[in-house]
C-alpha cells in the first residue's frame, strides 16, 4: 500500500507539472500566433518539448509500474466510488490546453458548416476564419458527419471566445471518456477483487491512463469516439443487440474511417450466427444511409474520399515507411549515385503496397480461421478485432500518429483476459507517448514506436507459449499405465 501511495503521489505531481506546462504552451502560442508570429506545429522550443515529453513519458511509465504492482485486495466498488477515485486526474486532463493544432482545425471545420460552406468538398485552407492562422492542414474534411456535429456545436461558441470553444469540446470529450469507461465497467463480469482482472481495477486503469487522458481529453482528439463506436458494438454484440452492433460501426465510421476495416469480421460472425434477415435489414438500411449522405454532406466521389485522408499521401510519420526511407538515405548518402530520389519514392511506393498486402494477406487469414473455428464466440470476434486494428496501425500505416494507440487499449480493456493483446497494446500507448519527446528524430521515432510493441509482442508470446506447456499436468512416469492390448503382448 505504501509504495502504490508513493506511486499515485508522483504520477499526481507529474499529470499536474504537464498540465500547468500545457496551458502555458497552449495560451502563449494561441496569443504569440494571433499576434502575427510564426506558426508552429507542436513545440516553440527544444526545452518545452524535453519539459513536456519528457513529463508525459514519466507519467506512461508510472503508469506501468502501478498498473503491474497495484493491490488486488481492494473492496468492491460501485461506478460512483471510481469516479471519484480517479476525478483528480480526469480534470487535471480537463484543464490541460490542447497540444498541437488538430483542435483548431476541428473548429475551422464547424465554422464552415455553420456559414453553408461544405467542408467535405470545399478545402480548409480557402475558408477564412478567425481561426486560419492556426489550421495546419488546408485539405478537406477527413472527419465524418458524426464528428462534425459536435465541431459544428463547439464552433458556435467561438463568438464568446476561441478559448471558451476549445473547453466546451474538451468538456464533450471528457463526458465520452467517462461515458466508456461506465460501459467498460458495465460489460465486464463481476470477479473476485482478488483477481487481476477485477472489473473495478480495469475500470480504473482505463480512466486513468495517461495517454487516453493526455490525447482523447487533453489534446481532445476525436479519437474517443472511435473508442465509443468500439465500446458500444462489443456492449451490443454481448447483449446480442445486433441492430445496435450496425449503429456503432456506422457511427464510427462517420466519425472516423478506422472502424471500416471490422465490418468483414462482423459480417461474418452475423452470418455464423445466421442473421440473415438482419444482414437483408442491415444491406437496405445501409444502402439508403448511403443515397441520404450523397445527396447532402457527402455528395459525390471526392466527397467520399475525403474520408480517407487523402492530404497524408505520399508522407510517413513514426511508422515502418519511415524506417524504410531512413534506411534509403543511408544508401543514397554512402553509396552516392546509388539510387535517385526518383527511384527511392518509387521504391517507398511499393514497400508501400506491400506492407498493404501483407496486411491484407493476414485480415485473409484471420478471416479464414474465424470462419473454420466451429466455436468461435463474441470474445473470439473482439479479439481479432483487435489485433487486426493492431497490425494495421503498426505495419501498414504510413502516418502513424500518438493517439491512433488509444483504440488498441480500449480493446484491450474490453477483453482482458487477452493477455498477448493486452500486454502488446499497453506496450504501444508507452512508445506513443515516446513520440512528443523524440520529435525531431524521425528514424528513431519510428523504431521506439513499432519495435517496442513489437518485443512485447515477440517475448510476450513466446512466455506465454511456455507458461501454457509448463501449466499441463504432468504424469509421473510410474503411474503410466500402457495400453491392455499393449500389457496383454508382452505377457505373451
Amino acid at each position: 500500500m505504501k509504495k502504490a501511495g508513493v506511486l499515485i503521489a508522483t504520477a499526481l505531481l507529474c499529470a499536474t507539472y504537464l498540465s500547468i506546462a500545457l496551458v502555458d504552451l497552449g495560451l502563449d502560442k494561441f496569443h504569440y500566433i494571433l499576434a502575427g508570429g510564426k506558426k508552429f506545429a507542436t513545440f516553440p522550443n527544444v526545452a518545452s518539448q524535453i519539459a513536456i515529453g519528457g513529463s508525459y513519458l514519466a507519467l506512461a511509465i508510472i503508469y506501468l509500474v502501478w498498473f503491474f504492482n497495484a493491490d488486488r485486495r481492494a473492496p468492491v466498488l460501485n461506478f460512483g466510488d471510481i469516479l471519484q477515485k480517479t476525478a483528480v486526474f480526469w480534470v487535471i486532463a480537463l484543464i490541460a490546453y490542447p497540444l498541437g493544432n488538430d483542435i483548431y482545425l476541428y473548429l475551422h471545420s464547424g465554422l464552415m458548416d455553420l456559414s453553408g460552406v461544405n467542408p467535405f468538398i470545399a478545402r480548409a485552407g480557402l475558408f477564412a476564419s478567425e481561426l486560419s492562422p492556426f489550421v495546419d492542414w488546408g485539405q478537406t474534411s477527413t472527419y465524418g458527419p458524426v464528428s462534425q456535429f459536435l465541431f459544428r456545436i463547439s464552433a458556435a461558441i467561438l463568438s464568446i471566445h476561441p478559448i471558451l470553444a476549445i473547453y466546451s469540446f474538451k468538456v464533450f470529450c471528457l463526458a465520452l471518456h467517462l461515458f466508456n469507461g461506465y460501459i467498460i465497467w458495465r460489460l465486464l463480469p463481476r470477479q473476485e477483487s482478488e483477481s487481476f482482472f477485477n472489473r473495478d481495477r480495469i475500470a480504473i486503469a482505463y480512466l486513468v491512463h495517461p495517454l487516453l487522458l493526455m490525447e482523447q481529453v487533453g489534446s481532445a482528439h476525436i479519437d474517443v469516439l472511435i473508442s465509443t463506436s468500439a465500446i458500444v458494438l462489443v456492449a451490443s454484440l454481448a447483449k446480442q443487440r445486433y441492430w445496435i452492433s450496425i449503429v456503432a460501426l456506422w457511427g464510427g465510421f462517420l466519425s472516423k474511417t478506422i472502424p471500416l476495416i471490422w465490418v468483414p469480421l462482423v459480417t461474418l460472425f452475423l452470418i455464423r450466427q445466421r442473421q440473415w434477415k438482419l444482414l437483408l435489414d442491415t444491406t437496405l438500411a445501409s444502402l439508403g444511409l448511403i443515397l441520404v449522405l450523397s445527396a447532402s454532406q457527402l455528395p459525390g466521389f471526392n466527397a467520399w474520399s475525403s474520408l480517407l485522408n487523402p492530404g497524408v499521401a505520399g508522407q510517413f510519420q513514426a511508422s515502418l515507411l519511415t524506417i524504410a526511407r531512413f534506411g534509403l538515405d543511408l544508401v543514397r548518402i554512402f553509396i552516392p549515385g546509388s539510387i535517385g530520389r526518383s527511384q527511392q519514392q518509387t521504391i517507398l511506393l511499393i514497400v508501400t503496397y506491400l506492407t498493404l498486402l501483407g496486411f491484407a494477406g493476414f485480415y485473409g487469414a484471420t478471416l479464414w480461421r474465424s470462419y473454420r473455428q466451429w466455436n468461435y464466440s463474441q470474445p473470439d470476434l473482439v479479439e481479432d478485432i483487435g489485433w487486426v486494428t493492431l497490425v494495421l496501425l503498426l505495419f501498414a500505416t504510413p502516418w502513424l500518429m500518438p493517439w491512433y494507440a488509444s483504440i488498441g487499449l480500449t480493446i484491450a480493456a474490453l477483453i482482458p483476459q487477452a493477455r498477448l493483446f493486452g500486454l502488446t497494446s499497453l506496450a504501444f500507448g508507452l512508445s506513443s507517448s515516446a513520440q512528443y519527446l523524440l520529435q525531431g528524430h524521425s528514424a528513431l521515432k519510428a523504431l521506439v514506436s513499432i519495435g517496442i510493441p513489437l518485443v512485447v509482442l515477440l517475448i510476450g508470446s513466446r512466455a506465454l507459449r511456455v507458461s501454457a506447456i509448463a501449466d499441463l499436468p504432468q504424469l509421473e512416469p510410474s503411474k503410466v499405465e500402457p495400453p491392455s492390448e499393449l500389457k496383454d503382448h508382452l505377457k505373451t
